[in-house]
C-alpha cells in the first residue's frame, strides 16, 4: 500500500526555493507540517501487517518528483494511495487555486498510468478532499472505516457502508465515520514514526491525549463526541510514545491536536505527572478554553508542568450578549481580569505564547463591541498573536458534507434570530470599503454558494468582512504582532533563536529573511531525495 498523504500549506514562499544551501548547514522547519491524520492512518495499519510509505509535504513536490516517486514504488500488488486532508488545498487567491488545477491534474495522471490502485481521500469535513477525483471520500475519524474499505479493495468480507452522494456535480462514494463506525478508542494512540519517515530534530510532532468535545458551541463544526465518549489516552501509551520520540528524533516539541485540552482537570494531572518524570523539557502548543482557566486556577501548575506554554484561546467575543449566546457565557469582565492574571502567572514561570481567537458577527455583536475586543487584545497582549474572523456559516449542500454541522449551520434560517441577504443587496455590495489587499479573501467567501450570506439585528456578513479587514490594518495592532503559537517553532529551528527570545515583543527579534527561507527549502529538498532514493518497495 502506498500512503500519499497531502497537508495544507500556509506560505508560497516555501514552494520554489532554491537550494543553495551548504549540506552541514541547519536547516528551518518554516510552514509546512507533516500529515497528522495520514500518519496516525499509517501508524493503525501499519500494526495490522500493512506495508505503509508516507509521502508528506506534498504541495511541495514538482509533478515530475510525484511521477518518479510512484515509478519507484507501486507494483502490481499495491492496493491504494491515500490523501489525508485537514483543510482545502485552496481558498482565495489565483496561485492557490492553481496548486488546486495542478494537484488534480496529477491525480489524474497518476490515476491513467496505475488503473489498478484506488485513490481513497480523507478529512474531517469532505469538503477538504472533495477537489480531488478520488473513488473514496472518507469523512471523520477514520481508522475503523479504512480497515473495512481495505478489505473492500482486496475483495475480502467486510462491513462496509458506502453511502452515494451528489456533490460539486458528480456522484461520490462517501464513508461517513462519524455516523457508521467508531470514533476509534484510545488506549494507544501513539503515531509511529520509521526511519524512512525522516523525522527531523527540531520539528514539532502532533500528540493526540484525547478525542472529542463536551461543549456544543453553536458555531463550531468540530466532532462532538460527547463526555462519554472522550476517548483519553493510556498513561502508559503517553509516555511510552513520548520517550520513544525523544530516544529516536529528538523530539521535545508538540502540538496537540485536541478540541480542548484543558476540558478536563484529571486529564492535566495525569498529563503533568508524566511529563514531570521524563528525562527531558515538553514545549507544547495546544488548544484551550480561557474562561476554563479563568474558573480553574488550580489547574495552572499542572498546566505548566506539561510543557504546556504556547496557548491558543477561543476567546470569540467580549461581549456579553454575543458570549452567552453560542455557549461561552462568562461575565467579561471577569474573563479579562482572570485572562491577565493567567497571562501574569505563566510569564512569571518564564514561558508564555498567546493566540487569542475571536469571531466577528456573532448575534449580540456590533461594530463596536468587535473593535472593543480588539483594543483589549491590542492592549493587553502586546507581542503575541491574534485571530480574527468573520462568522462563517455553511449552507446548503456545503452544510451536508459537514461530518458534523454546527448548530448555526443547520439551524441559522430556522433559528428566528438570523435573515437572510437578498440578491439586490449583494448585488450592490461597494467593495471600495474593503482594502484591495483583502479581495481575494472577501469575494472567495461572499461569492461562495456553499456559505450563508447571513444578517441579523446588530451585524451582517458583509459588516463583519468590513470589520475584519479594518482589524487586519490597523497599525497600532500589527506593529506588535508576535508570531503565531503554531509558527514559533520556525525561530527555534533556525538556528537563530532559543525559546527566550519568544517571550519578547516582536519587535526585539530580526524577522525572516530569505535565507531562512532557503534553510527550510534546504530541508525540504533534502526530504525529497531521500524518499527518491530510498528505492523500497511497499505493498
Amino acid at each position: 500500500m502506498l500512503g500519499g498523504v497531502l497537508e495544507r500549506e500556509d506560505s508560497s514562499e516555501s514552494r520554489n526555493q532554491n537550494d543553495n544551501t551548504k549540506n552541514d548547514e541547519k536547516v528551518a522547519w518554516v510552514s509546512v507540517k507533516r500529515s497528522a491524520g495520514g500518519h496516525r492512518i499509517a501508524t493503525y495499519l501499519r500494526e495490522q501487517g500493512w506495508d505503509i510509505e508516507v509521502l508528506d509535504f506534498w504541495p511541495a513536490w514538482t509533478r515530475e518528483e510525484i511521477l518518479e516517486f510512484f515509478k519507484q514504488r507501486v507494483r502490481e500488488d499495491t492496493y491504494w494511495v491515500g490523501i489525508s486532508a485537514m483543510f482545502p488545498l485552496g481558498g482565495a487567491g489565483e496561485k492557490n487555486q492553481a496548486k488546486v488545477r495542478e494537484m488534480v491534474g496529477i491525480i489524474k495522471e497518476l490515476k491513467e498510468i496505475y488503473p489498478h490502485l484506488a485513490f481513497i481521500g480523507g478529512a474531517q469535513n469532505i469538503s477538504a478532499v472533495l477537489g480531488y477525483p478520488l473513488d473514496y471520500y472518507v469523512g471523520g475519524f477514520g481508522e475503523y472505516a479504512i480497515v473495512e474499505l481495505l478489505k473492500h479493495i482486496k475483495g475480502q468480507e467486510c462491513d462496509l457502508k458506502v453511502h452515494k452522494r451528489f456533490y460539486w456535480g458528480a456522484e461520490r462514494n462517501v464513508i461517513e465515520c462519524r455516523h457508521d463506525y467508531p470514533a476509534f478508542p484510545m488506549p494507544d494512540a501513539a503515531v509511529k514514526y520509521e526511519e524512512r519517515d525522516y523525522i527531523q530534530p527540531d520539528e514539532v510532532l502532533t500528540l493526540e491525549l484525547a478525542r472529542g468535545c463536551k461543549f456544543k458551541c453553536k458555531f463550531c463544526s468540530f466532532t462532538v463526541l460527547g463526555v462519554k465518549d472522550d476517548y483519553s489516552r493510556c498513561a502508559n501509551s503517553l509516555d511510552a510514545e513520548l520517550r520513544e520520540n525523544y530516544e529516536r528524533w529528538g523530539t521535545t516539541m508538540y502540538t496537540i491536536s485536541d478540541e480542548t485540552i484543558n476540558d478536563n482537570p484529571d486529564k492535566l494531572k495525569k498529563i503533568a505527572e508524566i511529563s514531570r518524570n521524563l528525562p527531558f523539557e515538553l514545549n507544547i502548543m495546544g488548544f484551550m478554553r480561557g474562561d476554563l482557566l479563568v474558573a480553574h486556577p488550580e489547574t495552572w501548575q499542572d498546566i505548566w508542568d506539561m510543557g504546556l506554554w504556547s496557548h491558543f484561546y477561543g476567546i470569540e467575543t467580549l461581549n456579553h450578549e454575543a458570549g452567552k449566546f453560542v455557549g461561552k457565557g462568562m461575565n467579561p469582565d471577569r474573563l479579562k481580569d482572570g485572562l491577565l492574571q493567567v497571562k501574569k502567572w505563566f510569564e512569571d514561570q518564564g514561558k508564555y505564547r498567546v493566540t487569542l481567537s475571536t469571531i466577528i458577527g456573532i448575534p449580540g455583536e456590533t461594530r463596536q463591541t468587535a473593535l472593543d475586543t480588539k483594543n483589549w487584545i491590542r492592549d493587553n497582549y502586546p507581542g503575541h498573536s491574534y485571530s480574527f474572523a468573520p462568522l462563517l456559516i455553511m449552507d446548503g449542500e456545503s452544510k451536508n458534507m459537514m461530518t458534523n454541522p454546527s448548530e448555526f449551520d443547520r439551524t441559522w434560517r430556522e433559528s428566528g434570530k438570523f435573515y437572510e441577504l437578498d440578491k439586490e443587496y449583494l448585488d450592490n455590495l461597494d467593495w471600495s470599503e474593503i482594502p484591495e489587499v483583502n479581495h481575494d479573501f472577501a469575494k472567495f467567501y461572499m461569492n461562495s454558494p456553499g456559505l450563508a450570506k447571513w444578517g441579523h439585528d446588530t451585524m451582517d456578513i458583509w459588516e463583519a468582512m468590513k470589520i475584519f479587514s479594518e482589524i487586519n490594518h490597523d497599525p497600532e495592532l500589527t506593529k506588535n504582532l508576535g508570531p503565531g503559537i503554531f509558527y514559533y517553532h520556525r525561530y527555534l529551528t533556525s538556528g537563530k533563536y532559543k525559546l527566550d527570545d519568544m517571550m519578547k515583543d516582536f519587535n526585539e527579534i530580526e524577522p525572516f529573511g530569505a535565507n531562512d527561507v532557503r534553510r527550510q527549502g534546504a530541508w525540504i529538498n533534502e526530504y525529497k531525495r531521500r524518499k527518491l532514493n530510498g528505492q523500497r518497495q511497499v505493498h
